[in-house]
């Protein structure tokens, strides 16, 4: 099973020895030490995040910040999942460093998993532009990359969180460098009661309860390596330790059976970068294993998963008659999954094959791409697509328009499971288009005295279009169990809002960011006999989305406040039962400074702000206003 993982491989290592045999020696090591290969469709919408390492937020609290996606969050300490454009989270695709990071038994990834703290930037691609890296990102991806800081010398750091419902984060960092080597190691651990209260609806009089079966406790740590062998080559790797332990609480007016989950996860990764003068070249491998034990004692359910990943890619990007750019990979990989759930070990082996051509114009850029995939012994749907950029002004506009197909395979658990398994499925496959518009504009003055301002904005408004075919969704039987099937097509369309507003002086710093995104959502043809539900909106997709955020930075002091403002959605398929709007605030305040060689943060947080009663999915309720403190010590 490995050797056919390892066959399919070669043909990568084939390609990157050839393109070192001829490599040329060039000046610019520093600079691609810091890039990445890692790139993304231009003419595709996209969002960057920089991870702040002081910063105690969570993924879905960053993304939820920074972006109009709509997080799907069970809980304090539960799982979260990400929709993009009214697509669910099976149709979403998490990348790290470039590996695929779905789980290929589950489809989906639990943002709760992955700590911040591991990651140095995010990257939102929506629906074609997630392409770059694999299939299934039908409404997009969220790319995570871990670019090596390089600094000379020993640096370190000790971060400290306390929080309402007695949790605690703590967090510790180390990193050596010189001028060829770097070294960096990562230690988190994090725990909390999260016992939280809540008005219980089930009861009369909604009297407040507390959650209970909610503890939490985690901890991982992360090693980086670079090491520059010459002033061309460079090896990066990385290497991920978490495991996580909670208890699974009951839904609102639920009996608690004790439910427990532990997930443990290994990911890592070496790359070998090559910065020649006619070609960049990236050959990297990647093995990743994780297991979950599900635990319902009072039911006797004891769920056991545990998947190992084997993945291989080589990425390459140079000149084609000294006029379009070109940027190819090929990638394997092969999974091998045992689950309580199947009847013995199941495999899959996925290969494929992606190539983009660009040109930059005068006025403008335009790209076309296309993937070709082998899973197991069967050729997926050639997915295709291309775009345009034109800056009729010199970028202070910008017109975006792209066209895209896409498909999604079935899980294994969708095709295998025991009781249920349909190895008939069809993929899921469609196409989406977008239309956008961009506004950047800015000011800058100088006084006779030395100081001064600088404001930048940007502004962008983006019109989309989604249609998937063969959507797959577990349906009752008539046996008594679910099965998946090809229930429906779905279409998405809709507009997205963008303002981003900076000010800059020599101690003032001013931020400001708005979105907005309205989806009409409907489910359309169904491939069963039930057309009641046809042209209703899908569960769990919130036709108005808004979200702001402002920061004021004041010589060693800084605020924020961010707002989100979150729809109702429907939680039956027949549109008859609904989740009302929320409207939750976050604050917080910090101050920086230094003594003698140890620079320290204090700061603070108020999550809820107005104590609002919410639930993000039905019976499932979140905090009411919460408070945290933190410290940060480093050298």
């Amino acid at each position: 099973m490995l050797g056919k993982w390892l066959k399919n491989s070669g043909l990568s290592l084939l390609v990157f020895s050839v393109s070192i045999g001829f490599s040329q020696r060039t000046d610019t090591l520093k600079i691609f030490a810091k890039e990445e290969m890692l790139t993304s469709l231009q003419s595709f919408s996209s969002i960057e995040i920089t991870v702040d390492s002081s910063n105690f937020s969570s993924l879905d609290e960053l993304l939820e910040q920074n972006s109009p996606v709509y997080l799907k969050n069970y809980g304090q300490g539960q799982l979260a999942t990400l929709s993009i454009r009214g697509n669910g989270a099976s149709q979403t695709q998490l990348f790290w460093n470039g590996f695929k990071m779905n789980s290929p038994t589950l489809g989906q990834t639990d943002l709760s998993l992955i700590p911040s703290f591991f990651i140095s930037e995010l990257e939102l691609n929506y629906s074609g532009g997630s392409s770059v890296n694999g299939s299934g990102g039908i409404g997009g991806s969220l790319d995570l990359s871990n670019k090596l800081n390089w600094k000379k010398g020993l640096h370190g750091s000790y971060e400290k969180q306390f929080g309402s419902f007695l949790n605690s984060t703590s967090r510790y960092q180390l990193s050596f460098g010189t001028k060829k080597l770097y070294q960096q190691f990562k230690f988190l651990t994090k725990k909390g009661e999260n016992n939280f209260s809540f008005p219980n609806s089930s009861k009369l009089n909604n009297p407040v309860d507390n959650q209970i079966n909610n503890k939490l406790w985690q901890w991982g740590g992360q090693y980086e390596f670079g090491y520059i062998i010459n002033e061309n080559n460079i090896i990066q790797a990385t290497a991920v330790y978490f495991d996580s332990w909670r208890e699974i609480p009951p839904i609102i007016g639920g009996v608690s059976n004790q439910e427990t989950q532990e997930d443990k996860a290994i990911r890592s990764f070496i790359s070998w970068k090559s910065y020649q003068k006619k070609f960049k070249s990236d050959f990297r491998v990647s093995f990743f294993n994780e297991k979950l034990n599900f635990t319902d004692s009072v039911s006797s359910i004891f769920s056991e998963v545990s998947v190992k990943t084997y993945q291989a890619q080589h990425r390459m990007s140079f000149k084609l008659f000294k006029a379009f750019d070109v940027e190819t990979s090929l990638q394997n990989s092969y999974a091998e999954a045992n689950s309580t759930g199947f009847e013995e070990l199941k495999t899959r082996n996925e290969a494929g094959a992606y190539v983009k051509i660009s040109k930059t114009l005068n006025k403008g850029y335009y790209e076309v791409f296309g993937r070709q995939e082998l899973i197991d012994d069967d050729f997926s749907p050639f997915v295709f697509g291309g775009g345009f950029v034109y800056n009729p002004f010199k970028n202070w506009i910008k017109l975006k328009g792209n066209i895209s197909s896409n498909y999604r395979v079935p899980t294994l658990n969708d095709l295998y499971w025991a009781e249920g398994g349909n190895v008939d499925l069809l993929p899921e496959n469609g196409w989406s288009g977008e239309f956008g518009l961009v506004l950047n504009s800015g000011s800058k003055t100088k006084a006779k005295d030395g100081r001064g301002y600088l404001i930048e904005s940007t502004y962008s408004l983006s019109t989309f279009i989604n249609q998937t075919e063969n959507w797959i969704q577990w349906v009752p039987t008539d046996f008594g169990y679910w099965s998946p099937t090809n229930v429906k097509q779905i279409e998405n369309k809709g507009v997205e809002a963008q303002i981003d507003w900076q000010y800059y002086s020599k101690k003032t710093n001013i931020k400001t960011k708005l979105f907005y995104t309205y989806t009409h959502s409907r489910n359309k043809d169904f491939l069963i006999e039930d057309d009641e539900r046809a042209n209703r909106i899908p569960v769990y997709i919130p036709t108005h989305k808004a979200n702001a955020y402002f920061s004021y930075s004041r010589n060693k002091f800084t605020a924020f406040y961010s707002q989100i403002y979150n729809g109702k959605v429907f939680i039956d398929e027949s549109n008859s039962t609904y989740l009302p709007h929320y409207f939750p605030a976050n604050t917080g305040l910090s101050y920086s400074n230094k003594l003698k060689n140890i620079n320290y943060k204090i700061g603070g947080r108020i999550k809820n702000v107005f104590n609002e009663p919410y639930q993000v999915v039905a019976n499932r309720p979140i905090p009411g206003r919460n408070y945290s403190i933190n410290v940060t010590l480093s050298f």
